[in-house]
């Protein structure tokens, strides 16, 4: 894998319906959920990273640690960004994220995603 760490990617997100704490269980509220933004965040680290790999290959998240940090309402549009901090013998992937809506910072998040060979994982759950 040829991964530049650091370098900065982006992905835009629309805010709807589905993706408010009220809709998701997790609030009252028409508001971006955190169930949602990390969605987000995982979706944007996951879809950044298969650049990077063959066929074969592609990540599971095994963890993140978010801060919320402000509220986004429905209909508006977030943007993530991303960089890979850290590889760790070569399959475990360390993203430093951030969320915003135009200028506001609401998010920051370290993430890990392990890659893995996709059919050799889904045997070992079927074979269980």
């Amino acid at each position: 894998m040829n991964i530049e760490l650091n370098k900065i990617f982006e992905t835009h997100y629309t805010i709807k319906g589905e993706n408010s704490a009220k809709s998701m269980g997790s609030g009252d509220l028409e508001v971006l959920s955190t169930p949602s933004l990390v969605a987000f965040m995982e979706n944007s680290a996951k879809n950044y990273l298969n650049n990077f790999l063959n066929e074969e290959l592609g990540s599971v998240g095994s963890n993140i640690n978010i801060n919320h940090l402000a509220p986004t309402l429905i209909g508006k549009n977030i943007i993530v960004k991303g960089s890979i901090k850290e590889i760790i013998k070569e399959k475990i992937i360390i993203f430093n994220l951030e969320a915003y809506e135009g200028d506001t910072q609401i998010a920051t998040a370290n993430h890990t995603r392990v890659i893995i060979n996709n059919k050799i994982f889904m045997e070992k759950l079927i074979s269980k």
